[in-house]
């Protein structure tokens, strides 16, 4: 082949080359652009630089690490400290700190910063859903798939079959429940009351062999407390008449031995005269003041012991007032837990029955047919400290920390009032309200 074909093929087949590749170029996805890091973010931060004089790259551990990012849209990070992140995106940040860092360490270039996002804040799905609460974020979440995540639209309809079973059974457990707490109440109420003995009507509950089990083991319980607060009690008052015993004793020995330090003193006056006069030698005087010294020792010890009974008494007595107090403060706070968590039972507890004399009313009045209704979507989401509520549907974007709420409301069947025709809450939720 001549060499100017030659060329020209081959300019040919690069030019072909050159606009295909223009042309992939123009049909490629634009790559998705960045969003700005929301607060509580956990971020992993890595600084390196590069060595000329070793030829590679030196990686800052001490710089490096996962930080999460404040409510007040700040991070703190080793030497540089708060460093607000504003509305910047994982590379501008990383771009930031790098400059920071060059400034503040005084480098000459400027080391390599990287960030990538290790968690993000979760989102939170409330309202006619099935399973309300809180669910990972990931990037490109939509509204439809939140809804997903929460097991879909929380429906009455068809709630006679499996779920009429798991709701009664739950409703069962939770009337047990409020049993068992209803009868501890019972219990510490004649705890505060200071009574030898509590009663628990059990009536209303018939041959219930639940009720009655209970109720023997908190007399049980009852009894075991009230038993432990009498032995420390009897502890303390032994030990506070043991005390007082010993004290007595202690001012019996002293009276005889003040009697026996007067004696020493006695004879004592009447040998040194002797002494002087040569009657008698020294020896026995010196033996005499050793005993007084002995004497006036052993008054000392005495006295000292009787002040450390009257300590001990003292502290007895301190612990004794003391394990009443603690006891009421104790008793006082567990019947506070206890009614809390009594009332939350009993809401849960009507919310349930609530719900399943609504479907097993619907189910009997109506002709099996789901009821037509209309799902509407918003979104609360927190921006410069303030929660704005945003319309949405199901194809609209989630970001990080959005509070996504599902409201079905029923729509009104042929031939319905005009208050049913303007549409009413399909359904309460009680998984959300019970968590109110």
């Amino acid at each position: 082949m001549p060499v100017a074909i030659l060329h020209r093929t081959r300019s040919l087949k690069a030019g072909i080359v050159l606009a295909a590749i223009l042309v992939a170029g123009s049909l490629a996805p634009a790559p998705a652009l960045a969003s700005k890091l929301a607060p509580q973010t956990r971020i992993r931060l890595q600084v390196v630089q590069w060595m000329p004089t070793r030829g590679t790259y030196e990686r800052w551990d001490a710089l490096g690490g996962e930080f999460v990012i404040s409510d007040e849209g700040t991070l703190s990070l080793p030497v540089l400290g708060n460093v607000s992140v504003g509305d910047l995106d994982e590379a501008q940040l990383a771009a930031k700190i790098a400059e920071e860092l060059k400034n503040r360490i005084g480098l000459v270039e400027r080391p390599d910063a990287s960030i990538a996002v290790v968690e993000y804040p979760p989102v939170y799905v409330v309202g006619d859903v099935a399973s309300p609460g809180e669910y990972r974020f990931r990037p490109g979440l939509t509204v439809l798939q939140t809804l997903a995540m929460a097991g879909g639209e929380f429906r009455l309809e068809g709630l006679t079959g499996a779920r009429g079973v798991e709701y009664a059974g739950e409703l069962r457990e939770l009337n047990d429940s409020i049993l068992r707490s209803s009868i501890r109440v019972a219990r510490l109420e004649a705890e505060m009351a200071g009574a030898r003995d509590f009663t628990f009507d059990l009536k209303p509950y018939g041959d219930n062999p639940l009720a009655t089990a209970i109720y023997k083991q908190e007399q049980q319980i009852f009894a075991a407390r009230a038993a432990v607060v009498e032995r420390q009690s009897r502890s303390f008052v032994e030990l506070r008449d043991l005390m007082g015993q010993e004290i007595d004793t202690l001012e019996k020995k002293i009276d005889s031995n003040d009697e026996d330090i007067e004696s020493v003193r006695k004879e004592l006056e009447t040998v040194k005269p002797m002494v002087e006069r040569g009657v008698i030698l020294p020896t026995r005087q010196t033996d005499l003041e050793r005993s007084l010294r002995g004497y006036q020792a052993t008054r000392l010890d005495m006295v000292t012991a009787i002040m450390r009974a009257r300590q001990n008494i003292s502290e007895a007595t301190r612990n004794l007032e003391g394990l009443t107090d603690n006891r009421q403060v104790d008793v006082t706070a567990q019947l506070q837990a206890e009614k809390g968590a009594l009332k939350q039972l009993q809401l849960r507890r009507d919310t349930r029955n609530n719900v399943l004399t609504g479907a097993l009313g619907a189910d009997a009045n109506g002709d099996g047919a789901a009821s037509p209704s209309l799902t509407s979507y918003s979104i609360s989401r927190r921006t410069d400290g303030k929660v704005a509520v945003i319309a949405a549907n199901e194809t609209t974007t989630v970001q990080p920390g959005d509070v996504v709420r599902v409201v079905r409301t029923r729509l009104a069947a042929p031939g319905a009032s005009p208050d049913e025709a303007a549409g009413v809450p399909a359904t309460e939720n009680p998984t959300e309200q019970a968590s109110q």
